[in-house]
């Protein structure tokens, strides 16, 4: 086996960086071999990906966190060959994507799974046609999304996230949004997704979706003191807020002259409108062997 390593050395605060010549060791105990590239930016993680040479390599592995991970997932969405397959050796902060896909997060677990080649196709969702593989969350979401950027590195994934989400609720600033002409009006919080964790251990319980199917879950007129009830709920993953399926594509706007923000997979990635829904093709994952986690 041969894989093309793309490593981010800003994952993690720069911390993540540190991993590699571990990570080096653990790929040639295995026998996997490798050509690395230390990336100069996300934007050279999507073009490597998309351009991966499937005549030399047989996967290419994401380095870093979930930033690095969307980049290169969205390269090989987009790469001619359908069957490319991606790996992810995770170096990043907030490992929401690898604990919904069994993925290890310690190396030598991660490596050993690799050279496995078990493959997962999973669905993706699309954010006005960008993939995103964690959740799509306008209006607070994006709020906490850009402090946590700032902190986690400092304060770690659960601490980073639990005071950034502690900034924007004591704003508790509503939002009116429009889903399909839909009106909902007084919404705290607002996301798309279809795995059950947010960012920093906040989970929201997620039915049982069909491969065609995403959620769309949101809060409502909740007072700060009404989250003191709720924090707990979704730090322990259980039923609170509102939720939607759906299977067709959804648009999500603003009111009239409102610029709401959004972000997806943790980072801040423009103002609303929003369309939200299924790539029509599937994401070829190297995942462990066994039953993956419902």
């Amino acid at each position: 086996m041969k894989i093309l390593l793309l490593v981010n050395p800003s994952s993690k605060g720069g911390r993540g960086i540190k991993r590699l010549p571990r990570l080096r060791d653990l790929l040639r105990k295995e026998n996997i071999e490798f050509n690395e590239v230390i990336l100069s930016s996300i934007d050279e993680a999507f073009e490597r990906a998309k351009t991966l040479d499937t005549s030399l390599y047989d996967a290419v592995a994401a380095a870093g966190g979930d930033g690095t991970i969307r980049a290169v997932g969205e390269g090989v969405l987009e790469h001619e060959d359908p069957q490319v397959k991606m790996g992810v050796l995770y170096t990043g902060t907030s490992p929401d994507f690898c604990k919904f896909h069994g993925i290890p997060l310690d190396l030598a677990e991660a490596v050993r799974s690799l050279k496995k080649y078990r493959i997962k196709s999973i669905p993706v969702l699309t954010a006005n046609r960008k993939p995103f593989f964690c959740s799509c969350n306008p209006g607070m979401g994006a709020e906490v999304a850009a402090r946590a950027n700032r902190w986690r590195p400092y304060w770690g994934d659960f601490c980073g996230t639990l005071l950034a989400l502690g900034a924007s609720l004591l704003k508790n600033r509503r939002y009116t949004f429009k889903v399909n002409g839909q009106i909902i009006k007084e919404c705290n919080h607002l996301l798309f997704t279809r795995m059950p964790y947010i960012a920093g251990g906040l989970k929201v319980p997620v039915p049982l979706l069909k491969e065609n199917e995403f959620l769309l879950w949101y809060l409502q007129d909740v007072s700060r003191s009404r989250y003191l009830q709720i924090l707990p709920r979704l730090y322990g993953g259980q039923p609170c807020g509102k939720w939607q399926i759906f299977s067709d594509e959804v648009i999500l706007e603003a009111p009239e002259k409102a610029e709401i923000p959004f972000e997806y997979d943790g980072d801040p990635q423009g103002k609303l409108p929003l369309t939200i829904k299924l790539s029509p093709r599937r994401l070829n994952l190297i995942v462990p062997s066994g039953e993956l986690p419902q």
